[in-house]
């Protein structure tokens, strides 16, 4: 049996950990196309795109390591029912449920390391790739304002400066409208300027001296001018710039304890504390996948005999999609409190490991000829 048991595990740890590199590449580079705008920014470098790729870890192996257990459960053991081996195993007396022992190991295993790093690795990488953003977009401002060029990458501000200096990054001669206030757009001339990256938080300054800011209000039919030594103009990033921020999730960020903790104060508050009990049983739901994943395609792939590895594609990709959409269903239903969070969270576990056992049964009364 131990010469059995390292049989399957090669069968099945090898595709596993080629296609969660795969997979873990094809997401960051979809997650990468998706922020050129910040990421093919002037100011980022290699060193920037590694640390971006460490942050992101965690949440893509989360993504990653569930549909590429499935895929190896279905291509490696149906590989050996494809070339009889499972066949000449039942002769030997080993029926398909104890087969089932070694991708349930895997499953534990991989469930086990899912619930490590969705209640500490997770949220810490999304906060932290958050910031970074914030830091990599506010750096991308001093890089891309060019002499003679509108800058209009900031949401509702228009930068405009006839010189620059690339390398102290300071400007004259600089024109800036600020339209955030519709009612009363503000337009400010300074001999000088720079943005002051140093600001904490999602917060970026332009600072201008020896100016005049110009206001026009249309409602009182005013118009004033006020000269100023030393302006700072504040931009939000999240706010601001947030169409450009595209590295957010807020739920996801929070640890564990500290959805418990936001649940607890809805209550105190009067709010409705589901939305976050959601979050944290439908993250724990997800962690748990891989045991209900082994349970189910176990059967289906010692119990076919034609297809190849389309087959195998088409069954992963299936029951992928149908497990993302079971459980973006019981969230809903969830969240407007028509299911206790705890059901909502495992019930599509719960329905694959049912229609696991059903495919077992079958196969163990049948065998694995069809």
């Amino acid at each position: 049996m131990k010469l059995l048991s390292r049989y399957l595990l090669k069968e099945l740890v090898i595709p596993l950990v080629v296609w969660v590199v795969f997979l873990f590449i094809l997401l960051f580079v979809m997650q990468f196309l998706r922020g050129t705008d910040v990421i093919l920014g002037s100011a980022v470098t290699l060193e920037d795109l590694g640390q971006l790729m460490f942050y992101l870890a965690p949440h893509f192996l989360m993504m990653a390591l569930p549909i590429a257990f499935l895929l190896a459960i279905l291509l490696g053991l149906g590989r050996l029912s494809e070339d009889r081996e499972i066949t000449a195993l039942q002769a030997l007396g080993i029926g398909p449920v104890q087969l089932l022992a070694g991708p349930m190991a895997i499953g534990a295993v991989l469930a086990a390391l899912m619930l490590l790093l969705t209640s500490t690795a997770e949220p810490w990488g999304l906060t932290s790739v958050k910031e970074f953003v914030a830091e990599i977009i506010k750096k991308n401002v001093v890089g891309d304002v060019k002499s003679g060029v509108f800058y209009e990458d900031l949401s509702n501000l228009t930068l405009y400066a006839e010189t620059v200096d690339d390398e102290e990054h300071r400007w004259t001669n600089v024109l800036l409208h600020d339209d955030r206030e519709p009612s009363s757009a503000l337009l400010m001339l300074a001999r000088n300027g720079r943005v002051n990256t140093n600001t904490a938080g999602q917060v970026l300054t332009l600072e201008l001296g020896d100016g005049e800011a110009h206001r026009a209000d249309p409602s009182a039919a005013s118009y004033a001018v006020v000269s100023f030594q030393q302006g700072d103009i504040a931009v939000g990033v999240e706010g601001s710039m947030g169409r450009r921020n595209r590295f957010r999730s807020p739920k996801e960020e929070l640890t564990p304890s500290e959805l418990l903790q936001a649940a607890d104060e809805a209550r105190r508050t009067g709010g409705d504390p589901r939305p976050f009990l959601m979050s944290l049983h439908n993250r724990l739901g997800h962690a748990l996948a891989p045991l209900s994943f082994a349970l189910l395609g176990t059967p289906l792939a010692i119990g076919r005999r034609q297809g190849g590895r389309a087959w195998g594609y088409l069954l992963t990709l299936g029951g992928y999609v149908l497990f993302y959409l079971l459980m973006r269903f019981f969230e809903q239903m969830g969240q407007q409190g028509k299911m206790p969070v705890v059901l909502a969270g495992q019930l599509a576990n719960i329905l694959f490991c049912v229609a696991g056992l059903v495919a077992m049964y079958r196969v163990s009364r049948s065998g694995t000829v069809r």
